[in-house]
């Protein structure tokens, strides 16, 4: 998942001279309703009740128009560093949500782990700042968020449902909506329907998305947001990897400090969690016996 995310962001500057932001995001989540479904088809269930149906798209505004929309707006007036570091408060929001809504215990190992992620993304990125105040920072801090509140509205109330169903029907929900707002603010550029944009477009619809959001799902599914939360880290470090090869971009000694500090906050998080599988594990031994 982190790699399917990480190789996204250096190919989605690509598509940027062939269309604007909220048109690349259209063709993302068409093409991720279409590789979904045809994916997972066969495990996909349309809920009959109402309740579900706007549980659903209340997810898909919260988890990909909303996040991706404020995200793509807001980075088209700043820096890509800033702009990755912003959206990946992601974590620590989610975590501190996680507390308030979810009643999820908070760990001191987990909690430093985190923030050790957080600030080796922020190392990583360090000779890139250029922070200057304007409203892109505020589209930036509220896809954050909403980020982060759509994980938690998930894990709330959509556990019941199937990830297979939530992957495959968010995607149908929030498509309409941005192909809405890219009609409604200068429609498509002609133009750039090429097939080097459809390249990149159906590989961010697929791989980045489609897949990568299923194993997004499953994951939360199965464990709580503060043991899993750190490893989001990975993404905006792993980006810096593929854009060394792909864009051919430098890396200096605070990407490789980043990149160590990242590592020991996954550490500590999977540490923590082993621990307690294991103590679960050796408690059901000794029931059994």
């Amino acid at each position: 998942m982190a790699s399917f995310w990480a190789i996204n962001y250096p190919l989605v500057k690509f598509a940027y001279p062939y269309q604007p932001p909220m048109a690349i995001l259209f063709f993302r989540l068409f093409f991720a309703a279409v590789f979904s479904y045809a994916l997972f088809w066969k495990k996909v269930t349309f809920p009959r009740d109402l309740k579900t149906h706007l549980s659903l798209a209340i997810f898909g505004l919260l988890n990909l128009v909303f996040f991706m929309g404020f995200w793509f707006i807001g980075e088209s007036t700043e820096s890509s560093a800033i702009s990755s570091i912003i959206v990946y408060t992601y974590p620590v929001i989610s975590i501190a949500f996680s507390a308030v809504f979810l009643r999820e215990k908070l760990t001191l190992v987990r909690t430093v782990g985190t923030l050790l992620g957080f600030f080796g993304m922020v190392l990583i990125f360090v000779e890139q700042l250029s922070l200057k105040p304007g409203p892109g920072l505020f589209f930036l801090i509220a896809g954050a968020i909403s980020w982060a509140l759509g994980t938690i509205y998930f894990k709330k109330y959509l556990l019941h449902v199937g990830n297979y169903t939530v992957n495959s029907l968010q995607f149908i929900y929030a498509t309409p909506v941005v192909f809405l707002y890219v009609m409604g603010t200068g429609g498509f550029n002609m133009g750039g329907f090429t097939l080097q944009f459809f390249a990149v477009v159906l590989y961010m619809g697929s791989l980045s998305t489609a897949v990568a959001y299923y194993i997004y799902l499953h994951l939360y599914s199965k464990y709580s947001v503060s043991s899993i939360s750190s490893y989001f880290f990975a993404v905006p470090a792993l980006s810096i990897i593929f854009s060394y090869f792909i864009l051919e971009e430098n890396n200096t000694v605070f990407t490789y400090a980043g990149f160590a500090l990242i590592s020991l906050g996954i550490y500590l998080s999977s540490r923590q969690a082993n621990k307690k599988n294991r103590g679960n594990a050796q408690e059901l031994i000794n029931t059994n016996k």
